[in-house]
This record gives structure tokens, sequence and C-alpha cells, in this order.
């Protein structure tokens, strides 16, 4: 039980949907019932693809790998830097790396689902 619900919100709910869309168009009394229930499996199919291309598991586990250095770079600027108040550290250099990784794919992967998602419309 706990299993499906933990599925469900990593799914947003989206194949409990597309089960019950497939149930009103199989139940449709009229042509139009049918035609709006299949436009509705359309576009759950849509989010569905959508959600492979980074749903919200994806997102949390982002955000979890870039909060430490969204802290870090968040008291360096503002702390050190705009406050005058400490002086931090410097990375090293693997840490560096990583965050520069972190930074390149997190707003590079963002722009390539966009640009996917709008070649899939």
């Amino acid at each position: 039980m706990i299993w499906a619900k933990v599925f469900s919100w990593l799914t947003g709910g989206v194949v409990d949907k597309v089960i019950e869309a497939y149930a009103k168009s199989k139940d449709a009394q009229t042509e139009q019932e049918r035609i709006a229930a299949q436009v509705e499996i359309e576009q759950l199919r849509q989010r569905q693809a959508n959600l492979a291309l980074g749903g919200r598991f994806t997102s949390v586990v982002q955000f979890l790998w870039a909060a430490p250095f969204i802290a870090f770079n968040a008291k360096l600027i503002i702390w050190d830097k705009m406050l005058g108040w400490g002086v931090t550290d410097p990375l090293s250099d693997n840490l560096m790396t990583v965050q520069s990784l972190i930074v390149g794919f997190y707003f590079g992967s963002a722009a390539t689902a966009r640009v996917v998602r709008s070649f899939r419309s």
C-alpha cells in the first residue's frame, strides 16, 4: 500500500489517471464522450513522456546534490563578499569539479529537456 502511494507521488498520479481515462473511453455512451476520453488519454501520455525526461524523483535528487553547493555559494557571496563578515575556505579541486559538473548538468539538463519537449509538440 505504501509503495503504491510512493509510486503515485513520483509519477504525479499519471498512471491512475490513464487507467481511469481508458475506463471512460470503454464506457463512453456517445462518440463525443469517446473522443473526449481519447484526447485525455493522449494528453496523459504526453505528460507521462515529459515525466520520463525529469519527474519529481529526478528533481528531488538534483536538489539534494545541489543543496550543499547552493548553501556554500550563498554563504560565500552574501556573508563573505557582500557583508564582509567572514572568510570561507575555498573548495578543494575535487569539490570544485563536482560543483561545476552539478551546475552544468543541472542547467544543461533543464535546457535539454525543454528542447526535447518543444520537438515533441
